[in-house]
């Protein structure tokens, strides 16, 4: 397990900011459902969070908890610019390097001014200022909850949260039948 500069994390988000969560490319179940567990979250310790993909996402998981409120980046260019450009922070979710956002992403990504986040679980992941990595938990969905967790604030999961952290686990972990679930996935 890699946790870097959580301590530090934890005092930048004491005070209210402008949050950009994304997720890779033809995203998933545990890149929706970790992207908008955290913004929920996010959300209800005051902050202003925002969901961007690279592009659409699968329509059984349109679903969702806010998934209405998604952009993404291939049809929302300049909203997702705007809102890249005004964001204190980019939390970087189920992907371990940024050329799994695609080539025009990445690109605009490489330019970010400010500090990346990467919460993930999957190997070799790129190296950024704050990091949460660890290969050997099922999904980066776990991950969120455990983000949470470590925070103090379980008491923050309400059924949003909790639906979406389920969908990610549910995803990664073939309905719990894989064998990176684990006791503590349950």
């Amino acid at each position: 397990m890699i946790l870097k500069g959580f301590e530090d994390l934890k005092r930048f988000l004491e005070k209210p900011k402008n949050i950009v969560i994304v997720g890779h490319r033809n995203p998933d179940g545990d890149a929706m459902g970790s992207s908008m567990a955290l913004k929920y979250y996010l959300d209800k310790k005051g902050h202003q969070a925002t969901v961007i993909v690279p592009n659409e996402y699968p329509e059984f998981l349109h679903w969702l908890p806010g998934a209405d409120k998604v952009y993404r980046f291939d049809k929302q260019n300049s909203q997702s610019l705007r809102l890249l450009n005004a964001s204190d922070i980019v939390f970087l979710l189920d992907f371990n390097a940024l050329h799994r956002v695609g080539f025009d992403m990445q690109a605009t990504l490489e330019k970010y001014k400010n500090d990346f986040v990467m919460i993930d679980h999957h190997q070799q992941p790129d190296s950024v200022k704050y990091m949460y990595s660890d290969v050997t938990i099922c999904s980066t969905s776990q991950m969120v909850y455990q983000f949470i967790e470590m925070n103090g604030d379980l008491d923050l999961i309400d059924p949003d949260i909790a639906s979406c952290l389920y969908t990610g686990i549910m995803t990664d972990t073939g309905s719990f039948r894989f064998r990176s679930t684990t006791s503590s996935t349950h």
